[in-house]
């Protein structure tokens, strides 16, 4: 079993507060867009885990890109780490276009947002025709994201069950120093 240097511990952190609030996120946008009269807690939550969880994962994604990524696992084929780092900018690509489209809708959008206790967003102004257009690029940026997540569970498990090296230990177990 080999591995490379993995993830430090904020970093490991980071990275399971992100999959716990894109199962929330994913979850609850996918029940508003196929439920035509979606009740307004899947709407408050979308917003309130939305809006709360934006200021984590904003910072996660400048603190990668100022930190940078683990190094690949020299074992791991060429193709295979040239993908995985694909993967991974295109997760910071994704969840950046998805969190500012999604903080325009919740703060200029044209219907109201409220939070799970009741309390409505203040309104920072309209987004008027350029709201369809916004709505898009949100939705667009999910279904990236949602394909990201894919392939990176996929390499996740053919590198645990198939080739058995340890890939996934690097963001299960913290190490020191870590990226």
């Amino acid at each position: 079993m080999s591995v490379s240097s993995g993830y430090g511990p904020l970093s490991v952190l980071l990275h399971w507060f992100t999959v716990l609030w894109f199962s929330i996120m994913w979850s609850a946008g996918i029940l508003i867009g196929q439920w035509r009269d979606a009740p307004d807690l899947v709407y408050d939550l979308h917003v309130t885990v939305g809006v709360f969880g934006a200021a984590i994962i904003v910072w996660r994604i400048v603190n990668r890109i100022g930190r940078g990524f683990a190094p690949a696992n020299p074992a791991h084929a060429g193709w295979e780490r040239m993908l995985a780092r694909g993967v991974q900018w295109v997760f910071l690509l994704a969840l950046s276009t998805s969190i500012i489209t999604g903080l325009l809708k919740a703060f200029m959008g044209n219907g109201s947002q409220y939070f799970l206790w009741g309390s409505e967003l203040p309104r920072l102004g309209r987004l008027g025709d350029l709201g369809a257009a916004v709505d898009v690029v949100h939705a667009s940026g999910s279904m990236v994201l949602f394909t990201a997540l894919i392939l990176h569970v996929a390499g996740a498990l053919k590198h645990s069950l198939l080739q058995r090296d340890g890939t996934l230990m690097r963001i299960l177990k913290p190490t020191k120093p870590g990226k």
